[in-house]
This record gives C-alpha cells, sequence and structure tokens, in this order.
C-alpha cells in the first residue's frame, strides 16, 4: 500500500510538473542568400543587402522581406503581408496545429533605379519565382497571367476574410489603403532621373525549398514613344536572381 501511494504520489508530481512547465514557443524562419552569377552584372549592395543587377545606368534591387522584417516596418495589426497576431478560431485550423504562425506571404521588395534610359519598366505579370522540381508561381499583382491555381495562391483571407468579429470594417480599410500604397504597381514606366520602388507578394514557399530563382521576364528597356496611350515597348531583357533558401521551425529562447 505505501508503495502503491508512493507511486501515486510521484504520477502527481509529475503531472504537476508538466502543467507547470509552459509550452515552447517556434516560430518560422525564413532565410535567402543570393548566389551571384559570374559576369559582375550582379552584386550585393553593402549598405541594404539587396541583390542588384545594374547596366549602364539602370539598377534593378531585391531584397527579401522575412515576416520578422515585416513586422518591424507595418504594424501587425493592419499589415497586410503577415499572419502576425493571427488567432485560429477553431484548434483545427493550420496555425493552431502547426504550433506557430506560418508566412503569409513571399516578400521581395523591387527597386528600379533609372539614371540613362529613357524609360524602363517591370511588369508585375512577368515576374515569377521558380523551383528547381519545375514549381513556380506569380505574384499577387500577376495573377492576370496566372494558368491555374497551382500557379498562384493568395491567402490574404485567413486574417482579412471578413469572417464575425474578426477585424472593423475600418481597421480591414486601412490594411487595404496600406496595401495600395506599398505593392509594386502594373503600368508604373520609370523615366530617366527616377526611381520606383514596391512589394512583390508571391505564395508561400514549399517547406522542402532550398533554392529559389525569381525571374523578370520581358523586362522593358525602351518604348517607341511616350506620349499618353501611344507608347509601345520595343526592347526587352530577362532578369533572373538565385537565392538558396533555408527554412525551418525554430524555438525561441527565453530571455
Amino acid at each position: 500500500m505505501r508503495t502503491l501511494r508512493l507511486l501515486w504520489l510521484c504520477c502527481l508530481g509529475l503531472l504537476w510538473g508538466c502543467a507547470l512547465t509552459p509550452r515552447p514557443e517556434f516560430r518560422y524562419q525564413i532565410t535567402l542568400q543570393p548566389v551571384l552569377p559570374s559576369g559582375g552584372a550582379y552584386y550585393v549592395d553593402p549598405v541594404d543587402s539587396s541583390v542588384v543587377w545594374s547596366q549602364e545606368g539602370l539598377q534593378v534591387k531585391v531584397k527579401f522581406l522575412n515576416d520578422e522584417t515585416l513586422d518591424r516596418r507595418y504594424d501587425p495589426k493592419r499589415s497586410p503581408y503577415t499572419l502576425t497576431g493571427y488567432t485560429p478560431i477553431s484548434p483545427f485550423e493550420q496555425v493552431a496545429r502547426l504550433g506557430y504562425t506560418p508566412p503569409l506571404y513571399t516578400v521581395f521588395e523591387v527597386t528600379v533605379i533609372n539614371r540613362t534610359l529613357e524609360g524602363v519598366e517591370l511588369d508585375p505579370t512577368q515576374a515569377v519565382v521558380r523551383l528547381p522540381d519545375g514549381q513556380y508561381f506569380y505574384c499577387s499583382q500577376g495573377v492576370g497571367a496566372y494558368i491555374d491555381n497551382a500557379h498562384y495562391r493568395d491567402y490574404y483571407s485567413l486574417k482579412w476574410g471578413g469572417r464575425e468579429g474578426r477585424v472593423a470594417y475600418y481597421a480591414e480599410n486601412e490594411v487595404n489603403q496600406l496595401r495600395a500604397r506599398t505593392v509594386y504597381l502594373r503600368e508604373k514606366p520609370v523615366r530617366k532621373g527616377r526611381k520606383y520602388a514596391g512589394l512583390l507578394t508571391f505564395p508561400v514557399l514549399p517547406t522542402n525549398a532550398k533554392e529559389l530563382t525569381l525571374e523578370f521576364n520581358k523586362f522593358i528597356l525602351a518604348f517607341d514613344s511616350f506620349e499618353s496611350g501611344y507608347g509601345h515597348p520595343t526592347q526587352f531583357t530577362d532578369l533572373a536572381f538565385r537565392f538558396t533558401v533555408d527554412q525551418g521551425a525554430v524555438e525561441v529562447k527565453a530571455k
């Protein structure tokens, strides 16, 4: 009897200890490292770590923004780019099952700086993230080009889907305004001496992705006219920014 009592007390102690031990906190971490081709047209900017393609006074800069960076830049409560602050309604939702908040998008900040040419333009419908296994994804701004849902997925509604009690109308309106101010829009030619910047949002990468290539196909280098409604592109080039991918859930260490 005494032995049984001791075993029972030991079991209670273990259960109590488990109850007092907080569950470990995890976050999903993604880092991209550029892979530069030979030739010197591509390099890493030492100031902001963006990858730059440069040719005759024209620069195209690409910078990957993970959720941590995005949440520092935009208030997570109003951010259209991360799921930070999202509370699952059901324990069976993906976020609850994973035990961490997954990325909402794969986000790149793109800046076009034109010092010498009459006018250039990056068309988001020609922007593609391509994986070595043949998968490829279009950005949100390029949905006019997608073939089917295997090549384009948008999880924006998961956080801002307007479910009852999820977000007030005024807050959703602020989110939409922020998105409109910060995304890389279509039909934005960059004249000589000017620059234009914005965010391109692609679907979340498969968790087994180890490498990706961000392609800007048919980047416009020249137009036949700049008269409104008459200019047609006459010269193009294709750009490719290659990265290795390191991603996975990591435990958040207590401070």
